[in-house]
């Protein structure tokens, strides 16, 4: 039990990954005392479902579902992160610095020989060892399905770079990958890794149930200083905890901006609207971007079968294909376009800082073969390309607003379908389910594709995007190490 009132050296809002990992690490201390605050529990009733990532896609539509979905382990490209440093300017910050906190977070398993002649690749140089975070390849147990090594002889053909290491800072073609997972395949998730084996440290506390709504504000200071968090579960019933030193916001990309704007932190134009007292001008809620998803899926022959997940991540000729002139046009010639009408709809508050932007996006695709497409592969006596989707391109929370979002996921179906039926893939393709000639025809262009997606597309909810868990463990790793440096000076 926690008594209202009391006071902790820090308060984490959010018990998930960056919360959690942040909160075991302060409190090697034991002079460190840390609150977190958590609106959910210890999995659910859906336990098992969460615990077997071989289970994947039962736990959606379950009470356990909270749409934000951390399996798979690939990282970031190196320039994604380089750019926080030279386009953004947080010094420190880039690819070289994160990667040694990533590894810090990790504690790989190398693929067995089994997996590796399934289509695993690994490069040692780029993992971690015997830390916390555990990691290895997926497996059920089940015989390895051909369509894997089917898929990289296809894409080989095609020119795609295949059998790599996603984790190396260059995430690019096709392979099979590990995951956030104990060697007997329970989940190896935050809580696990971190929660469960510090749950006991005397200075350390954990609420779960409750949500954090509001920051209060040190009403003794001239500048805004966050002192606590309000949290409950009603709004007639609510309770507050001071922080000596900080509160640590680790809600969530959609969570974190609400907490704020409630708070009075935000645009005083939206925060009108809602009758919250305005206390900071800042762009909170914004620029938040999303993954859409659409399916390819087909009859594979009776000469295969068994388990099997890879990724392709395409480049953007490879998704675009003969329409690549197309887009590379609209690249250079739209994009102030783009930045001018999403900054009037609403979904940026600054042109030029969004124009900087879209142009680091382009140099990424462009120049520097950041992929632009995902088409995971996943098999179980059937070929389907579960989640062909864009990495979003557009800024305005509204999907496929800007001609490369529709155009993008058009394009990465349109492949996917081309995929399960091209080269040494056509083996044991069987007769395709979804689209289906009746939807679709086989010979249909971009645009036809394009009207498609718009009909049969789904959210995927992936607002930080899935693949960037480890990367996000290592800013959790370098962001309390610098609090302890700051703890430790203070």
């Amino acid at each position: 039990m926690l008594s209202p009132g009391r006071s902790f050296d820090y308060i984490i809002a959010g018990g998930g990954l960056t919360g959690l990992t942040v909160a075991a690490k302060l409190t090697e201390d034991p002079n460190i005392n840390v609150l977190v605050v958590e609106k959910g529990f210890y999995e659910s009733n859906d336990g098992p479902v969460i615990e077997d990532p071989n289970s994947y896609g039962q736990i959606f539509g379950t009470s356990a579902d909270q749409t934000y979905l951390t399996v798979p382990l690939i990282h970031n490209h190196k320039a994604q992160l380089d750019s926080w440093e030279k386009v953004f300017g947080n010094e420190g910050w880039n690819w070289d610095s994160v990667l040694e906190y990533m590894n810090k977070a990790e504690n790989a398993r190398p693929p067995d020989a089994a997996q590796i002649a399934a289509g695993h690749f690994f490069d040692p140089t780029c993992h971690g060892f015997n830390v916390t975070v555990h990691t290895g390849p997926r497996d059920n147990g089940q015989p390895w399905s051909h369509l894997m090594r089917a898929l990289m002889n296809t894409t080989s053909a095609l020119g795609v770079p295949t059998e790599i290491d996603f984790n190396c800072g260059h995430p690019r073609g096709v392979s099979m990958f590990p995951n956030h997972l104990l060697e007997d395949q329970v989940r190896a998730d935050a809580a696990r890794e971190w929660l469960v084996p510090n749950y006991r440290r005397s200075n350390l506390k954990v609420l779960t149930d409750q949500v954090v709504g509001k920051i209060p504000f040190d009403p003794n200071t001239r500048d805004i200083k966050a002192n606590g968090v309000n949290f409950g579960t009603h709004k007639s019933v609510n309770f507050n905890a001071y922080a000596e030193r900080e509160v640590l916001l680790a809600t969530g990309s959609a969570s974190s901006p609400l907490i704020l704007e409630y708070s009075g932190i935000g645009l005083k134009s939206v925060l009108d609207k809602a009758n919250a007292t305005h206390l900071l001008e800042l762009p909170v809620g914004l620029n938040m971007q999303d993954q859409t998803t659409t399916t390819v899926h087909a009859h594979s022959s009776t000469a295969d079968s068994g388990q099997g997940q890879a990724a392709y991540f395409a480049n953007f000729t490879e998704t675009f294909g003969d329409d690549a002139p197309r887009a590379i046009e609209l690249f250079n010639t739209k994009l102030d376009d783009w930045a001018e009408s999403t900054v009037a709809h609403g979904g940026f508050h600054n042109i030029t800082a969004l124009k900087i932007q879209y142009k680091t996006y382009r140099t990424w695709l462009l120049d520097e073969d950041v992929a632009f497409s995902e088409l995971f592969f996943d098999t179980s006596g059937q070929i389907k390309f579960d989640r062909p989707y864009l990495w979003q391109y557009a800024n305005d929370p509204s999907f496929y607003f800007n001609e490369p979002d529709i155009l993008g996921h058009a394009a990465a179906t349109k492949l996917a379908r081309k995929l399960q039926n091209t080269g040494a893939m056509a083996e044991y393709f069987a007769g395709e389910i979804t689209p289906g000639a009746n939807q679709l025809s086989y010979d249909a262009g971009l645009e036809q594709w394009a009207d498609y997606v718009k009909e049969h597309f789904r959210v995927n909810w992936h607002a930080l995007s899935s693949h960037v868990v480890t990367v996000i463990y290592g800013m959790a790793l370098k962001i309390a190490d610098a609090i302890l440096a700051d703890y430790a000076m203070a």
